[in-house]
């Protein structure tokens, strides 16, 4: 048997292999970072050979290594060595949070602290100059909103910036005063003066993989700034890129990709180059996404596009035709529709019958937009997290979008019935496949909820459609990358109690990357 040739055979599981309706199996064979044999205990073992490795699952259930299919990794990374906002029940809470960062500051160095929630705060609102003024006297700082699409700053960081009225995105007061407050491109500003070395960048890589093992996550598809790529190059080179990564390329960079005729899928088995990230609209939470009717919390505000409609078609067009897998962010049904117009013409002029052209996020879609998704081929990476983030009729998607538009949010049911191949995510928000699994399967409405199968088919065996690499990885059968991950319980058999699954290993190339007791007994060790 295939077998004889194990370097390591893990036995005694429930393996949801994925790799056909309800096929399953008891053990795994590995040999150099492939799965050499899936059966039973009892074949398995008997024909392994002599010195193998043997790993007791203890009857867990086992399924094939997340793929995490929307990331910002290693700023996910960088953010974890800043104030973590997260947590913070109030603004005073956050403020607090931010002095006790400036405390332990230099002076004149910038504080930054991650996460905000103003739509968990009671009469919560967006954290302005003042208030960091009142934290922050000493520092310059700034304060990023969970979503990336909005950070609040304090009167020495508006210096530091020589940012003023005048200066797009920056919100103002009736004076025509800096407010604090930034958004889209003026986030981008703040975010380029505080932008970390490499060396803190491969600190903060170093810190996301150690959390992608503890969550099961084996595969990453990132969304990053240029400038990690050559961070991801140089861990591989040492040995230490232990996720494998498909880098999607800013947008900025597309001149530089097409004149060097460089295509999608250029790399190795852990470092590829991806699609073309390009963003059309902005956020819910921030109220920049671009919807056709107004929000419901601020009246008159549509929302906004980053690129205008020429600029944005181009872009579009031109990677199109350059081989360009595109990763369009477009979150508001106004926002979906550009991005579907633009991609629909693209092909008009350049047909490509296996484009892989992908819409990031895809939060306010009709049920016209998801039709014109399947007969273009356009796949859906959504976040079901955001669901058990802001869903419910307490949450920020009713408060932003009123009950009919919050009904009609994040349609993975519809999605998927549509047959618009579906790939999950979390854009870090929180990054975890399991509270996004739990967030899907016991989502709020029916146009949400999927079976416990379907949520995490769309994290594992799916989710590389989005990156090509359906033919390698996603599956437990023989011939596929050997990832995959132990759970503590088996998510299939109580959908509401999913969320309490935990990750007892996960294996990487066949390799126990991750131990949940081993992690237990340093912890206590120390």
């Amino acid at each position: 048997m295939v077998a004889r040739r194990a370097e390591a055979i893990y036995y005694n599981g429930r393996v949801a292999t994925f790799d056909s309706p309800k096929k399953t199996a008891r053990a795994i064979a590995v040999s150099d970072g492939t799965i050499v044999a899936v059966g039973q205990d009892a074949d398995i073992r008997r024909s392994a050979p002599r010195g193998c490795d043997k790993v007791d699952l203890g009857g867990r259930l086992v399924i094939p290594g997340f793929t995490d299919s929307h990331t910002h990794f290693i700023q996910m990374g960088v953010d974890s060595l800043s104030a973590d906002l997260s947590s913070s029940r109030s603004l005073d809470e956050a403020l607090a949070m931010m002095k006790s960062a400036s405390e332990r500051t230099p002076d004149g160095e910038w504080v930054i602290g991650t996460g905000w929630m103003e739509s968990r705060w009671e009469g919560g609102r967006f954290i302005r100059r003042e208030d960091l003024d009142r934290a922050c006297p000493r520092h310059p700082a700034v304060a990023h909103r969970i979503c990336g699409h909005l950070s609040s700053v304090n009167s020495k960081a508006i210096a530091a910036l020589d940012i003023d009225g005048n200066v797009p995105d920056v919100e103002t007061d009736a004076s025509k005063r800096p407010t604090g407050v930034l958004r889209e491109s003026a986030v981008g500003i703040v975010r380029a003066a505080t932008a970390p070395d490499p060396k803190k960048r491969a600190k903060g890589l170093e810190a996301a993989i150690k959390k992608a093992h503890s969550l099961g996550v084996t595969s990453i598809q990132d969304n990053g700034c240029a400038c990690d790529f050559a961070v991801y190059q140089q861990a591989e080179r040492e040995g230490k890129l232990r996720v494998r990564v498909w880098f999607n390329v800013p947008s900025s960079e597309l001149a530089s990709l097409r004149s060097l005729n460089i295509s999608t899928g250029l790399g190795s088995e852990m470092l590829k180059l991806g699609g073309l990230k390009v963003f059309c609209d902005g956020a819910l939470g921030a109220r920049t996404a671009a919807v056709s009717e107004p929000y419901e919390d601020d009246p008159g505000n549509k929302g906004m596009f980053v690129h205008g409609d020429a600029e944005f078609k181009e872009i579009v067009c031109c990677a199109n035709e350059a081989g360009i897998q595109l990763a369009i962010h477009a979150i508001g049904d106004s926002g979906i529709e550009l991005a579907l117009s633009s991609i629909s013409e693209a092909l008009s002029g350049c047909r490509r019958r296996d484009h892989r052209h992908r819409i990031e996020h895809l939060e306010l879609p009709s049920r016209r937009h998801i039709a014109r998704m399947r007969k273009l081929g356009v796949l859906a990476s959504m976040q079901p997290n955001f669901v058990g983030e802001w869903g419910g009729i307490n949450g920020m998607y009713y408060s932003r979008l009123g009950a009919s538009r919050a009904i009609r949010n994040n349609p993975f049911r519809e999605v998927l019935d549509a047959g618009v191949k579906l790939v999950f995510g979390s854009d870090c928000m929180p990054f975890s496949p399991i509270y996004g699994i739990h967030s899907a399967v016991n989502a709020p409405h029916d146009s949400q909820r999927l079976s416990a199968a379907e949520a995490v088919g769309a994290y594992t065996r799916d989710a590389p459609s989005g990156s090509f690499e359906e033919g390698f990885k996603g599956r437990i059968r023989q011939g596929m990358a050997a990832d995959f991950a132990v759970l503590s319980k088996d998510i299939f058999v109580d959908p509401e109690r999913i969320s309490e699954a935990r990750v007892l290993k996960t294996v990487l190339g066949g390799e126990i990357v991750y131990d949940a007791t081993l992690a237990r007994t340093r912890k206590d060790a120390r």
